[in-house]
């Protein structure tokens, strides 16, 4: 389903916040006076739009933005992952909103953006950081806190928009891409390098990362790295008795200290202090 938005409306923000679940829940069964507008942080998810007669499920993920436009039907359909997060928007319908029957011609109009329920923004940083001001704003009690929601939500939904359009671009090599990543998670004991895939796949290396860049916005070392780190993460908070030298060995580091550098590279702590929180 696509959905036109109006741009420059001055329209209210009803709500803006942060959601966990620790246990695994359904999404709400219920029709809203308001668009839902979600970004999921953490976790997945399975959510059924019904328009028109017809019905459709939506798998999200980690970095997905989902659309729930104004009095349609919405249910859950899948129970989340556990301890997974959101933030999420109740943002007013106004009377430039619409579902779109001809999305190729509606894109002309310049007064509104025209969007799916379901845009991939995980290689990004701009959507989430639009949706947490805009939280951020709506908690405080300013005079001008409405038509600054106003304005942050307008520049949110052009950097989603934008967002979208990378995707389509994206689509011609994610097959390729989705191949590799499901042979290294099939792996996880070893860390490929660039030559080591680019033979696997009968790609040139440069090829290889710029496909990579393409569908991740980043090269295949990088999109490797960040892989094996959050596994890391999941392991040393599921497994208590696990050394940082055996999961080094477990996800192909060349030692714990290697890891451990990494690790703390990208979370900004060392992995001892994942235990201390989780212990606690």
């Amino acid at each position: 389903m696509e959905y036109a938005f109006e741009l420059s409306a001055q329209r209210r923000i009803v709500e803006a916040n942060y959601n966990t679940y620790v246990n695994p829940i359904l999404h709400p069964n219920r029709v809203m006076k308001q668009h839902d507008f979600l970004y999921i942080l953490e976790g997945e998810w399975e959510i059924t739009l019904e328009h028109d007669v017809r019905s459709e499920t939506y798998p999200i993920q980690k970095g997905d933005v989902v659309i729930l436009p104004a009095q349609l039907h919405h249910y859950g359909t899948k129970l989340c992952s556990p301890n997974s997060r959101n933030m999420y928007l109740h943002v007013e319908d106004v009377p430039g909103d619409h579902a779109v029957e001809l999305p190729e011609a509606a894109r002309t109009e310049e007064n509104s953006v025209v969007l799916p329920t379901v845009i991939h923004c995980g290689s990004t940083i701009e959507v989430s950081k639009y949706f947490s001001e805009m939280i951020a704003v709506c908690w405080r009690d300013t005079i001008h806190r409405s038509n600054r929601l106003s304005c942050l939500f307008d520049l949110l939904l052009c950097e989603i928009c934008e967002q979208e359009s990378a995707a389509a671009v994206n689509t011609q090599h994610f097959a390729f891409v989705n191949k590799i990543a499901q042979f290294l998670q099939s792996s996880p004991e070893v860390f490929y390098s660039v030559s080591d895939i680019a033979r696997r796949f009968y790609v040139s290396e440069k090829t290889l990362n710029k496909r990579f860049k393409t569908v991740y916005g980043k090269t295949f070392y990088a999109w490797q790295m960040e892989q094996k780190l959050d596994m890391v993460y999941q392991a040393l908070q599921n497994n208590a008795e696990l050394t940082l030298r055996e999961t080094a060995v477990n996800f192909g580091f060349y030692d714990e200290f290697h890891l451990s550098r990494a690790f703390k590279k990208k979370f900004g702590a060392a992995p001892k202090y994942v235990r201390q929180r989780v212990s606690v």
